[in-house]
């Protein structure tokens, strides 16, 4: 952000915040500052980020209001089952908010709840008033600072959504190149792990970007449907490069260069693909307006077949490997068209109707919503609040019920965004007694005007949110502190008690919740990441396991089992493994270090990845070649038989030299299965089935191998990995 930016900001926040407490201070509102927090957490970088997080925070103080009256119309007269009752909506607050995009929503939804409990302790009628002041006047700050911001330098997400769209197809560019020269070179890139993980977090920023998009720039609203599916294509690129980048390592021993005449010209043509959407990314459309993407059938035309006379001499699974080879590349092929194509809807080039073919703009990598380990981690804001509520009625210290409130605050917090509590801490207390307690004891009391005092306002919010211009939390920690400690209103007044009381219940909200966290086990990184490994191994063997031979009525019903299984334990755990890998308290596990654990992860995406081409390869055996699937059904139950043993042992994480010998045990399958199609060979059954037939079956094989070679790089990773380091427990 230039200084030019930062200035702009930094006038505007506190513009607004000063103009709204002169309003509040001229119609004598109850509760100022609710409305200037909600200013303070709504500034963000651009009108439509500030809007859509104003909406969710107004959404979810009316729902956390409503659930408040609810629970005091059903259990006032009952302390017992109103602690049972809240802590129950906090689980349903701390699951929900996790798993949508709404997070600020599901924050506030729990926090004016134990808010609107807290106030009626001593009064249950006072309650009503309570939370509709606090809905009003939230309302009120999100609609001031909206017109502030519309009418001052307004700020819009369109050129954001384009720079991190446009950095993101850079991206995968890059990756590209990176794995062409792997292809010939034969080497990994050192860098393209990092570049992967970079990209992965790249996604959701940009569907927050878009969502803040659509609401403050009409282009985008506009082409939102066209904006919606590029970014699922661009992942589903992103996915096929992966799969394609799996498939090189398993060609290792090919000549590809002689078996693929047609490679080198493929390959170059994707580029110049992947190069004719930067130039539109860049606005550069001269030529490209008059050169449409003919290239179709890319693969087909340029004649990327296998050299039969090269083939001969190769056994059956390099044979299949080839064609595993093939088959991703004509998937990557279809993805970066359809990708193409929806770039030229998007810069006007072609009209909506030419969207390459979805009907629904549903996000295919969108984890489904149920998941335990979210429930077992809502389940934390309940217990702070318990604890709290436990803290407050035995010890009794000064703050009364203000205190398991904040406790269930901070809990929702390190929900929401997990951070160091001690940090937090240290930056709240320092924020209080180094810049709001000198304001609030020495200079306030000395203001005899109102208007000394909106300029006080002005001059504080303005210095902290031009520094916050350059680090957040010293925008957040200073102004939300003043907001909440000083408490501005026109019956006003100063007390070093009430100041000193009020960072002690923040001091003891945020030290039940350390306590809480220590001494929670299963919150600790290792053993989420335990729990974690044990369900995507176990996710494993329960998609293996529905690779069976039944009807087509079963077939059906196990293509759905399997996929459930892909969207409720692999593909969210395989995403919240690159989260728990940067957690970890690596000085605890000395033999477990971030190499090890990195390749781990590294090895279980690339697991991830095998098992849907796999799934992939088994749909169009089944659907294009019963036949010969069946006629094979002997060869496919011996693999999935043992694949599917093997995760589990290894989901149950037996002992070391077990899991040793099951992963090594794996090359003798491998013989069997090149036995069995040698023998299928010289009885020349195969010879029965057409050529596209041949081919879906040697590709379900790749894929098969493939896999089998990912669980033996799994093995060995796991084989480094000191289990029982993790498995102790700790405070």
């Amino acid at each position: 952000m230039s200084q030019k930016i930062q200035l702009q900001e930094a006038f505007k926040l506190a513009l607004s915040l000063m103009l709204f407490y002169g309003l509040a201070l001229f119609m004598d509102w109850d509760m100022p500052k609710v409305g200037a927090l909600a200013i303070v957490v709504t500034s963000l970088s651009t009108s439509g980020a500030s809007f859509n997080k104003g909406v969710m925070r107004v959404v979810g103080t009316g729902l956390g209001a409503l659930a408040g009256f609810v629970l005091l119309s059903w259990f006032s007269q009952s302390p017992l089952g109103m602690l049972l009752a809240t802590s129950v909506w906090l689980v349903f607050v701390g699951y929900f908010l996790q798993t949508t995009r709404q997070g600020d929503t599901w924050f506030n939804a729990g926090l004016l709840a134990v808010a609107v409990w807290s106030s009626s302790y001593m009064r249950v009628d006072t309650a009503f008033h309570f939370a509709t002041v606090r809905f009003l006047e939230t309302a009120a700050g999100v609609l001031l600072f909206t017109i502030v911001g519309a009418l001052l330098w307004p700020r819009t997400s369109g050129a954001s959504l384009q720079q991190q769209g446009q950095a993101l197809w850079e991206g995968l560019q890059t990756l590209f190149g990176q794995y062409r020269r792997q292809l010939s070179t034969g080497t990994a890139p050192a860098d393209a792990a990092e570049l992967r993980t970079r990209l992965a977090g790249e996604y959701q920023q940009l569907l927050a970007t878009l969502e803040a998009a659509c609401a403050d720039t009409p282009k985008v609203g506009a082409k939102k449907r066209s904006w919606e599916i590029l970014r699922i294509n661009l992942r589903a690129f992103g996915n096929a490069q992966e799969l394609w980048r799996e498939s090189i390592n398993d060609c290792r021993e090919l000549d590809l260069g002689t078996l693929l005449p047609g490679l080198p010209a493929a390959l170059d043509t994707l580029e110049q693909r992947l190069q004719r959407g930067h130039k539109l990314w860049q606005e550069q459309k001269t030529d490209i307006i008059e050169q449409a993407p003919d290239d179709t059938a890319l693969l087909t035309k340029l004649s990327l077949q296998a050299d039969s006379h090269g083939c001969k001499g190769l056994s059956h699974f390099q044979q299949a490997a080839l064609m595993n080879f093939i088959t991703q590349l004509q998937a990557l092929d279809r993805s970066s068209r359809e990708l193409l194509q929806t770039l030229r809807v998007l810069a006007y080039l072609d009209p909506d109707s030419k969207l390459p073919g979805h009907t629904k703009t549903a996000d295919p990598f969108q984890p489904s919503a149920w998941n335990p380990e979210r429930l077992l981690k809502a389940t934390f804001p309940a217990i702070c609040w318990i604890a709290g509520y436990a803290f407050w009625v035995f010890i009794n210290p000064p703050g009364g019920p203000a205190i398991p409130m904040m406790a269930a605050v901070f809990g929702l917090m390190m929900v929401m965004a997990p951070a160091n509590l001690f940090g937090l801490l240290i930056v709240l207390l320092l924020s209080m007694f180094i810049t709001v307690a000198p304001v609030y004891l020495f200079l306030m009391p000395t203001l005899d005007s109102g208007f000394g005092l909106l300029a006080l306002i002005f001059i504080y919010t303005f210095v902290f949110g031009y520094l916050g211009g350059r680090s957040p939390i010293l925008k957040m920690g200073p102004l939300a502190m003043f907001v909440m400690m000083v408490d501005i209103n026109n019956q006003q007044a100063y007390s070093f008690i009430a100041l000193v009381t009020a960072g002690l219940v923040m001091m003891l909200g945020i030290s039940i919740v350390v306590v809480v966290h220590r001494l929670l086990s299963p919150m600790h990184p290792e053993k989420i990441l335990l729990r974690s490994m044990h369900r995507f191994l176990t996710g494993s063997a329960r998609v293996i396991a529905n690779f069976q031979l039944r009807s087509a009525r079963q077939q059906r019903r196990n293509r759905k089992r399997r996929k459930r299984v892909f969207e409720t334990a692999i593909l969210p755990v395989s995403a919240q493994l690159l989260h728990i890998e940067k957690n970890l308290d690596y000085p605890l596990f000395p033999d477990n270090t971030p190499e090890k654990v990195h390749h781990l992860v590294d090895t279980l995406q690339s697991v991830r990845l095998r098992l849907q081409a796999l799934e992939a390869s088994y749909t169009t055996a089944a659907s294009e070649s019963p036949e010969l699937l069946r006629y094979v059904g002997a060869l496919n139950e011996k693999w999935r038989e043992r694949i599917q043993m093997l995760f589990e042992k290894w989901a149950r994480l037996e002992q070391t030299d077990v899991l040793i010998n099951e992963w090594r045990s794996q090359p003798s399958l491998s013989q069997e299965l090149e036995q069995r199609l040698d023998s299928l060979q010289q009885d020349s059954k195969l010879d029965e089935f057409d050529e596209q037939a041949l081919r879906n079956i040697y590709a379900l094989i790749g894929s098969t191998r493939s896999l089998l070679e990912a669980m033996q790089e799994l093995g060995d990773s796991m084989q480094q990995i000191n289990w029982n380091q993790w498995a102790v427990a700790r405070f």
